[in-house]
C-alpha cells in the first residue's frame, strides 16, 4: 500500500509539473517551461527557473548590448533594417512585471524619430532576452518608417509579436520553443490574438513582408482577420 501511494504522489507531482511548465511557476521554469525536479533556482530578480536559464541570465548591460547588435543584424535579413546609429538600453525590473522589454520613441507631429530607447527585463537567458529584442526591435522599425501614430494596439502589438514568433523559428533551444510556443498562443488580444490573425493574413498576403508592410502603413489589421 505505500509503495502504491508513493507511485501516486510521483504521478500526481509529475502532471502538476507538467501542466504549470505551460507558464512557469513553482513547478516549471518561468523561461523555459522545464520541469524543476533538479531543485528550484531563485534568481538575483526572485524568478523561479531552471539552472540552465539562471547561468545564462543576461546581467549587464554590455551583454545585452551585443545581444541587440546581433539581433538587429539578424533581422535585416527578414526585412527589418533600421537606419539608426547605436540605440541606448537598460537592464532593470519593470514596474509592470508583465513587461519584458519596452522600445520607447519621441516623434515629432510628422511622425519622423527624434530619440529612440530600450530597456529589457534583467535575468532573461539569452534565447529569450534576443526573442524580447526582435519584438522591442519591430517597434523602432514602425517608429522609424513612420507607422501611423495613433495606431491600433492589435496591430501595433501583434504585428511585433508575429515578428518575434517569425524570428524564434531558427532557434532550437528549449527556451526558444517555449518563447515561441507562448508568442502564438497566448490568449492577450493585442499580442497573440493578434499574431493569430496577422499569421492568417500572411498567408495570402505576401508573407512577414506583407505584415510589415501594414504595419508600416496602416491605423488597424485589415478587415476580416
Amino acid at each position: 500500500m505505500a509503495r502504491s501511494i508513493f507511485h501516486l504522489m510521483i504521478l500526481l507531482v509529475a502532471s502538476l509539473a507538467g501542466l504549470s511548465a505551460c507558464a512557469g511557476g513553482p513547478f516549471g521554469c518561468k523561461f523555459c517551461g522545464a520541469p524543476l525536479f533538479s531543485g528550484i533556482v531563485r534568481t538575483p530578480e526572485g524568478f523561479i527557473v531552471c539552472k540552465p536559464c539562471n547561468k545564462d541570465g543576461v546581467r549587464d548591460v554590455r551583454t545585452a548590448q551585443a545581444l541587440v547588435a546581433q539581433v538587429r543584424a539578424e533581422l535585416g535579413g527578414l526585412g527589418v533594417r533600421l537606419p539608426w546609429g547605436t540605440i541606448p538600453m537598460t537592464l532593470g525590473q519593470p514596474a509592470n512585471a508583465k513587461e519584458w522589454g519596452h522600445c520607447e520613441a519621441l516623434r515629432y507631429g510628422n511622425g519622423g524619430v527624434a530619440s529612440i530607447s530600450m530597456r529589457f527585463m534583467q535575468g532573461m537567458p539569452r534565447s529569450t532576452f534576443k526573442a524580447v529584442a526582435a519584438h522591442e526591435l519591430t517597434h523602432a522599425w514602425a517608429y522609424l518608417n513612420r507607422s501611423p501614430m495613433k495606431q491600433d494596439v492589435t496591430l501595433a502589438e501583434g504585428a511585433p509579436s508575429f515578428l518575434e514568433y517569425t524570428y524564434l523559428e531558427r532557434d532550437k533551444s528549449t527556451a526558444g520553443k517555449f518563447r515561441r510556443n507562448l508568442v502564438i498562443t497566448n490568449d492577450n488580444a493585442a499580442y497573440g490574438v493578434a499574431a493569430r490573425r496577422l499569421q492568417k493574413y500572411a498567408k495570402g498576403h505576401g508573407g512577414l513582408g506583407g505584415v510589415l508592410a501594414v504595419l508600416k502603413s496602416s491605423r488597424s489589421i485589415p478587415k476580416g482577420y
